[in-house]
């Protein structure tokens, strides 16, 4: 009965303190949310493979030692042997170099200024040059490679972007040049997850809403179950950033699996308590009996989610983090800021004490 005497007396201080309690949840909630700003966003495969893999550990060992990763710069045209464009990857090369985060680049232009010096200004001298695996056989594309050590950042990588199309823009083929490489396919993973997130969170948030008013036919008693996810998800990131979660392929889909799980305490604690006789005698009993019942489903399904810190794929263990704080939050919010909501709203004069 300890669980069931606890909710009684945690009624009654919310009956007596509804505005101090609340003032409370919001204060915690704004020492909790600035651990989203410590989340990363990490896009990269690896991020969400095991650390004592082989291989990762081999890729970890070729970044060491070869000074990091390559990102190509891919330029067509008819026959990339021309005066003209190799001087413009000379000056691209040139403005590369200089950038704080390149290591090094390496273009046909090297190739060239090898043999003779410069850029010569004649064509055939051009085409007497073997590029080998700078230029295609076909001598229709020719790559530019630079070595950036962005350690799969999402910033890193961002920036290096920038700092490539920065310099492009400085020369005058510009528009036959295209990026690529895994650093481009890690930003484009990037911008992706971020898109995925904010549409699988969205459309989420529309199905739960949907449900919700389909439930209850009523904005308000819809919009208070809602409140106890809204208030899951701001602790979810606040906590998960804090405790070193990052957002991930895998992660990404915390928020919505949140939405889905959370929502099922506010309807509970709503539904039965508009069914009750209301007031304080109402709200003690919806939450006496409920009590059980949230104390087993959230926990055991919180401690469920931590067992995936004991996975070997490392991506694994940002989703469980997301997962078991998501829940413990819904549940806080479910049996102490729900019932606090409860009594502002219909007025604390419905909720005497006797």
């Amino acid at each position: 009965m300890v669980i069931e005497n606890s909710a009684g007396k945690l009624v009654e201080k919310q009956v007596e303190h509804p505005i101090k309690i609340m003032i409370g949840l919001l204060l915690v909630t704004a020492l909790i949310l600035p651990g989203a700003l410590q989340m990363e966003i990490k896009p990269s495969t690896e991020a969400v493979l095991p650390e004592d893999d082989s291989s990762v550990q081999a890729l970890d060992g070729l970044r060491s030692k070869f000074y990091g990763d390559s990102t190509l710069i891919v330029f067509e045209s008819e026959d990339v042997r021309n005066v003209e464009l190799m001087k413009d990857v000379e000056r691209l090369e040139n403005r590369l170099v200089r950038k704080e985060n390149i290591r090094g680049v390496n273009s046909p232009a090297d190739i060239v200024k090898m043999q003779y010096g410069e850029i010569p200004e004649s064509k055939d001298k051009l085409d007497q040059i073997d590029y080998r695996e700078t230029v295609s056989n076909d001598y229709g594309t020719m790559v530019v490679t630079v070595t950036a050590d962005t350690q799969a950042n999402s910033d890193e990588i961002q920036k290096l972007n920038d700092d490539i199309n920065q310099a492009l823009k400085t020369v005058d083929r510009k528009d036959q040049a295209t990026l690529t490489g895994y650093n481009m396919i890690d930003l484009a993973t990037f911008q992706v997850i971020i898109q995925d997130f904010i549409r699988i969170t969205g459309v989420s948030f529309l199905a739960v809403m949907s449900v919700l008013y389909a439930t209850f036919r009523d904005v308000k008693k819809m919009l208070l179950p809602l409140s106890v996810v809204v208030f899951g998800l701001l602790w979810m990131i606040g906590l998960g950033g804090w405790l070193g979660a990052d957002l991930t392929i895998i992660s990404m889909v915390s928020a919505a699996m949140i939405m889905g799980l959370g929502i099922d305490f506010g309807i509970h604690v709503t539904k039965k308590f508009y069914k009750s006789q209301g007031g304080q005698d109402g709200l003690s009993q919806t939450m006496v009996e409920l009590s059980r019942g949230l104390v087993g489903a959230s926990f055991t399904t919180a401690v469920g989610f931590l067992a995936l810190l004991f996975a070997e794929l490392a991506g694994m263990h940002s989703l469980g983090i997301f997962l078991f704080t998501g829940i413990i939050a819904s549940y806080i919010g479910s049996t102490v800021m729900l019932p606090t909501l409860i009594i502002l709203i219909e007025g604390k004069n419905s909720f005497k004490i006797d």
